[in-house]
């Protein structure tokens, strides 16, 4: 079996990679995870959609991003998929392997590291931040930054989150909101207001990314398959 997942992982971020040639791609601004590593001392923790996994992949391969994948499923098929193109994994979600995962991502970020983070996945619901990446960058002391992703064209899966496949020679938007800087020694009801905080502040870049390609905004609330 391992043979062929890592057939499978070498086709895949070779597929990636090929895609993201045919883009249009408006990053703005450009490589500013790199700009920040090279600027900023410290880690940070770099939010964006899960649904958006495909686009973060393929415009953000080589930044030297840490990311989080799940045990569930293909995670390990993930992990070595996104291993292949730069990406550093971490193992572990909120629904499995969630200490194991938050310490370890705790212990990176305080390193210097700078780590991707879905904060409505494995399992959503859509859009909806969970807390884990508020405590992550609590404990680290690093900020949190929105990072929004959008494709001209695309396709939408129906999976929970549905899904976004940008399709070959789209124009595809990148940006990324202002750092959010996280107190320490929150309590639960703190972490939840920055929670919602961050969520809105997700959906703020969303929207900036959207008008960018000329598409409408998406919301936590409503469906994007019902409107197409």
């Amino acid at each position: 079996m391992r043979w062929k997942q890592l057939l499978a992982s070498v086709f895949g971020s070779l597929l990636i990679r090929a895609l993201r040639l045919t883009w249009r791609i408006d990053e703005q601004p450009a490589h500013a995870v790199r700009q920040r590593r090279a600027a900023v001392p410290g880690g940070a923790v770099w939010i964006m959609w899960h649904s958006r996994i495909l686009l973060g992949a393929a415009t953000q391969a080589g930044e030297g991003l840490h990311v989080l994948i799940s045990m569930h499923g293909d995670g390990e098929l993930i992990a070595s998929t996104v291993a292949k193109m730069g990406f550093t994994p971490i193992r572990g979600s909120s629904s499995r392997g969630g200490r194991k995962a938050l310490h370890e991502t705790t212990r990176v970020l305080k390193e210097g590291a700078h780590v991707a983070f879905t904060p409505d996945g494995p399992r959503g619901p859509r859009m909806s931040v969970q807390a884990g990446c508020v405590v992550a960058a609590m404990r680290a002391g690093v900020p949190l930054i929105p990072v929004a992703f959008e494709a001209r064209w695309a396709k939408r899966l129906r999976s929970w989150d549905r899904f976004v496949v940008p399709l070959p020679f789209s124009r595809v938007a990148v940006r990324f909101g202002d750092p959010i800087e996280i107190p320490p020694d929150l309590n639960s009801e703190e972490i939840d207001a920055l929670r919602l905080r961050v969520q809105a502040a997700l959906v703020e870049a969303g929207g900036v990314a959207a008008t960018a390609v000329g598409i409408a905004t998406e919301t936590p609330g409503v469906d994007p398959i019902a409107l197409s």
